[in-house]
């Protein structure tokens, strides 16, 4: 038996972990979820967590971590390289209003890091770093566009917050108002919305 559990032990890796830990925050909340909680719902030893990763707070800021590489991921697998500087401009804004970035984390998970931010100086840093790097993604972005002409924006970082925030509240907004026969409405609206902002400086 114990040959058996290292073994799977040996196959199991830290990303597994991490998603594991997220979805134990989902069902016991911040709060509840624990390293033992994870080792029981991965079959594993408590231990093997224990040595990745040590700690609570550690396993916490690694799923920060996991949550800002998943977004990258997302981010460079939807921007659109070629095209005229408004189609791209579009595909840019509709990135963040789309189905793939919204479902990328659970609201309640998201609610639950957030929470920790105030009382978690490291989680607090990994947060700002995850905007700032947003921010400088849609920046080159935008810069790029406007360097072929056609569109112009006055400030493409003040541009960038304000893709930040609409994405944000309506991602928010959307899960607690928003119908389901109403979403994709909701949804070309809110990037019609944005464009306006951006192209009318």
């Amino acid at each position: 038996m114990d040959t058996i559990k290292k073994r799977q032990n040996a196959g199991v890796r830290k990303p597994d972990i991490v998603r594991n830990f997220y979805q134990v925050i989902l069902e016991e909340g911040i709060e509840g979820a624990s390293i033992g909680k994870v080792a029981k719902r991965m079959g594993i030893h408590p231990s093997l967590i224990i040595h990745y990763f040590q700690n609570k707070e550690n396993l916490i800021v690694a799923l920060v971590d996991y949550i800002i590489r998943r977004a990258g991921e997302i981010y460079r697998e939807l921007i659109v390289q070629s095209g005229d500087p408004g189609t791209r401009l579009r595909s840019l804004v509709a990135i963040f209003f789309s189905e793939a970035w919204y479902g990328m984390s659970d609201l309640g998970g998201d609610f639950a890091i957030l929470s920790l931010s105030g009382r978690e100086p490291r989680v607090d840093a990994r947060l700002r770093e995850m905007y700032a790097l947003l921010k400088q993604l849609i920046v080159g972005e935008l810069e790029k566009i406007f360097k072929e002409g056609g569109i112009t924006v006055r400030d493409p970082k003040r541009a960038a917050e304000i893709i930040i925030s609409m994405y944000e509240g309506y991602r928010h907004f959307k899960h607690f108002y928003i119908e389901e026969g109403d979403a994709e409405k909701f949804r070309e609206d809110m990037i019609a919305s944005a464009m306006a902002a951006l192209t009318n400086n």
